[in-house]
């Protein structure tokens, strides 16, 4: 026969803190003090479509609520807004956020997907415009895009020298330069893998008869976008490993297949170059 020792109130007490705490611990490394996380998503296609409240990154964030534990506060707003509110610390998470210097400052990333971008051409584009530099030399010729979108370092310093000459239309949303585009109201603009055929096929446009890719870089890495005024770098250290076993176990995948099919899932996965 066994007896069972009871432990003082006081040593129970302790016991129960010390299994609260150990509960707290793991979470803790992922989530803020200071009220839930708010992450802003923006209309971008199969990434986010505000019309079906969907898309790969509504399905990447609940897949990161879920794994941590952390409460979220989720909006959708305009692209450029989520930007200055990140730096501001006014928002502290975005999905699909594409690195640079200028953004290196006031964020974190954990790259997911690779964003393929190229170039779509309206009929009045003279056909012997085959690259940048030749759409360039056109003077004519207009490119329009989205209010602070990056394309990677190819077409970004191409956006800032159109529009230092005056031939760059800027708009707020994704759908709106589909719309211009499709009335004539410029020439060009960069489009990625996870947009263009949505938005076609969405608003019952004519499809481009030209899509060309000028870039010679293999794509631009895209993913989760932390705030350095809400986290840590120990945390932006945690949420990276987290998405990269995300990776590695086959989610992110599967989350591209669901929205792309297969071929274009696989070539649109981020790969981290391993040392």
């Amino acid at each position: 026969m066994t007896t069972r020792r009871r432990l003082p109130w006081s040593a129970a007490l302790l016991a129960c803190w010390a299994l609260v705490g150990s509960c707290l611990a793991g979470p803790s490394k992922y989530c803020p003090d200071g009220g839930p996380i708010r992450f802003a998503h923006y209309e971008f296609g199969l990434i986010f479509n505000r019309r079906s409240g969907t898309g790969i990154d509504d399905d990447i964030q609940r897949e990161l609520a879920q794994r941590t534990g952390c409460r979220f506060e989720v909006s959708l707003q305009p692209r450029a807004r989520s930007w200055t509110d990140l730096e501001s610390g006014n928002l502290d998470m975005l999905g699909s956020g594409v690195q640079n210097p200028q953004r290196d400052r006031f964020a974190w990333y954990a790259h997911y997907v690779v964003e393929i971008n190229k170039v779509l051409l309206a009929d009045s584009v003279p056909d012997h415009v085959t690259s940048l530099a030749e759409f360039e030399a056109a003077k004519d010729l207009r490119m329009g895009t989205v209010r602070s979108f990056s394309f990677g370092p190819f077409y970004d310093a191409a956006m800032v020298r159109l529009q230092a000459a005056g031939r760059l239309d800027q708009v707020g949303d994704t759908e709106a330069v589909f719309r211009m585009f499709a009335a004539g109201r410029f020439h060009a603009f960069v489009s990625s893998q996870f947009v263009y055929g949505h938005y076609v096929k969405q608003l019952g446009l004519k499809t481009p008869r030209r899509v060309e890719n000028w870039d010679a870089d293999p794509g631009t890495p895209s993913g989760l976008t932390l705030s350095k005024k809400r986290f840590s770098a120990e945390q932006a250290a945690a949420w990276q490993l987290l998405v990269q076993s995300m990776l590695d176990d086959g989610t992110v995948r599967r989350i591209l297949v669901q929205y792309m099919g297969e071929a274009e899932a696989d070539a649109s996965l981020y790969r981290a170059k391993r040392r």
